[in-house]
């Protein structure tokens, strides 16, 4: 048995990590608004670009 199991974390993307930081941007700027734009516009691109379903 190898000491690695499951499947191996894929790389990031970067389109997701600018989402993230751009929500975190808004959170701390306390801009409701645009954290939700975020998020939505997340959920959209992981949709389209990595064929997850959306919630």
């Amino acid at each position: 048995m190898s000491d690695q199991e499951g499947p191996q974390p894929a790389t990031p993307c970067r389109t997701c990590q600018e989402f993230d930081l751009e929500e975190a941007v808004a959170r701390s700027e306390r801009d409701g608004s645009r954290e939700t734009d975020c998020r939505v516009l997340r959920r959209r691109h992981v949709a389209a670009e990595h064929g997850e379903p959306q919630p």
